[in-house]
Order: structure tokens, then sequence, then C-alpha cells
């Protein structure tokens, strides 16, 4: 479990460190969108306790980040 909060928090950091290191908005922005992918995945399996769910249960809980992904990279093309 300590392994699952330390990726959650580099996660989270990730993209702090990189815009202090001048990384540009745009690679800010698709690392974001990997990293809410990735968060999603950790959240549902561990600490909804959903590792061992029926896959259709675990598809459909992990399924709203790629959603909401997908929704945000839409509208930023096409903007």
């Amino acid at each position: 479990m300590a392994t699952v909060y330390l990726i959650l928090l580099a996660c989270t950091m990730a993209p702090v460190i990189a815009l202090q290191l001048g990384a540009d908005a745009t690679v800010l922005v698709w690392m974001v969108f990997t990293l809410v992918l990735i968060k999603a995945i950790l959240l549902v399996d561990h600490f909804m306790e959903m590792k061992h769910a029926p896959r259709g249960w675990r598809l459909a809980a992990q399924g709203w980040a790629v959603v909401v992904v997908a929704a945000l990279a839409g509208v930023r093309w096409v903007l």
C-alpha cells in the first residue's frame, strides 16, 4: 500500500516539477492527462478495492477517467 501512496504522490508532484523546470504547456497538458489515467487505475484498484471485482465493474469504475480525458482532449484539440 505504501508503494501506491508513493506512486500517487509522484504523479501529483510530476507536473509541478515539470512546470518549474520550464516544460511547455502542451507537454504539461498531455502529462496531466496521462497521470490522470494512471491515478484512476490505482485509485480504483487499491482504494476502492476493486482489484478482484468482476471485470465489468472494474472497467466501468475506471472508464470515467478515460471519458473525461477524451472529452478534455477533444475540447483542447478543437480550441
